[in-house]
């Protein structure tokens, strides 16, 4: 990290969780004793940055949001649905993380809300959750949405539910044209009101011709939308997205090595077949990579939209803030086969 520093411009944005990652679980942020209820023998554990990009935290709280929301899910079919914008769209969307993220949000949550609360198509009030990732396997930027939809929602009466066809939700291709018509309306609203800045290759697009040229291509580009129902139920999904809920891009598992100043890591290569492969980068550009998926502040990866079901009881925010406060996590005591421990001093 402090390679990439003396080469590289950092933002405060960037330079907040490079610093956290850096220093997380060594002794700059000072640790704590644990000790085996067991046998008593004890063990010094470094405290943890809790940023949200860290790969090697947050695991409690993403535990907790993964089973808030598996206690929300109905007993009815669920549908894994996926809006991507073009690569165009990337591009001005990198410059513009918090305005173009929270766009696609809007136009995603519009889109489904209206097409579904149509009569030709469900008729209905529907909710979901929608959860933010901004890369590929590669780690290049590639922002979509994920959502994950009840097949189904309320009747306008409020009194029904309404279910939709079995294995089917709502056409792709509908949805695709009112998501790219929504995106572009407010994507050029937000240029109109100065809320959009370009900078290096892109720069000349603060001229409004130039804007609207650049544009041009994706008005009829067909924008991919994925929908189907998910092989593994909701749960599947979920379990699939809670892992990068509290935590972007890469896994700490994903990394395979480093050596000769050089990262490997796996990755699947949808391209062909998805096939598992080995990628290596220079560290600084496996850096690069990593920052190109850091958040703008104060933004969500995730929201739920609509009529998205409640849990009737669930542990409040404050309850895993003291869990935070107060650790207590189990770990392998070496002395005994029991996976038993306590935090006894800070």
């Amino acid at each position: 990290m402090l390679a990439f520093r003396t080469v590289t411009y950092c933002t405060e944005n960037e330079e907040t969780p490079i610093s956290a990652i850096e220093r997380c679980r060594t002794s700059a942020l000072g640790g704590h004793v644990e000790q085996c209820d067991a046998c008593g023998h004890q063990r010094i554990a470094f405290n943890s940055c809790r940023n949200r990009h860290c790969p090697k935290c947050q695991s409690l709280v993403r535990a907790q949001w993964l089973q808030d929301r598996q206690a929300e899910l109905l007993p009815v079919e669920y549908f894994h649905i996926v809006f991507t914008v073009p690569q165009e769209i990337a591009a001005i969307a990198y410059q513009n993380k918090a305005v173009v993220y929270d766009i696609l949000f809007h136009a995603t949550s519009e889109t489904l809300r209206t097409i579904a609360a149509d009569p030709k198509h469900l008729g209905a009030e529907i909710g979901f959750i929608t959860i933010l990732h901004t890369w590929g396997q590669n780690l290049l930027h590639h922002p979509h949405l994920h959502c994950v939809v009840p097949g189904g929602g309320v009747a306008p009466d409020g009194k029904r539910w309404i279910a939709c066809r079995a294995g089917f939700f709502l056409p792709v291709r509908v949805l695709s044209r009112l998501f790219r018509r929504l995106f572009l309306t407010q994507l050029r609203s937000a240029f109109d009101n100065g809320e959009l800045r370009f900078f290096n290759g892109l720069a000349a697009l603060q001229d409004c011709d130039a804007f609207a040229s650049y544009l041009a291509p994706a008005t009829q580009a067909e924008w991919v939308v994925y929908a189907k129902p998910p092989f593994g139920g909701p749960e599947q999904v979920l379990n699939y997205l809670g892992r990068y809920t509290h935590r972007v891009a890469i896994s700490n598992n994903r990394l395979v090595d480093f050596a000769d100043g050089e990262v490997a890591f796996a990755w699947k290569d949808y391209r062909h077949e998805s096939r598992h492969k080995v990628m290596r980068l220079d560290a600084q550009e496996f850096v690069r990579r990593f920052l190109l998926h850091v958040l703008p502040l104060d933004s969500s990866a995730s929201a739920t939209m609509g009529s998205w079901p409640t849990a009737i009881a669930r542990p409040s925010s404050t309850t895993v803030a003291s869990c935070w406060r107060h650790p207590h996590r189990s770990w392998s005591c070496p002395m005994h086969r029991w996976t038993i421990g306590t935090a006894i001093s800070a």
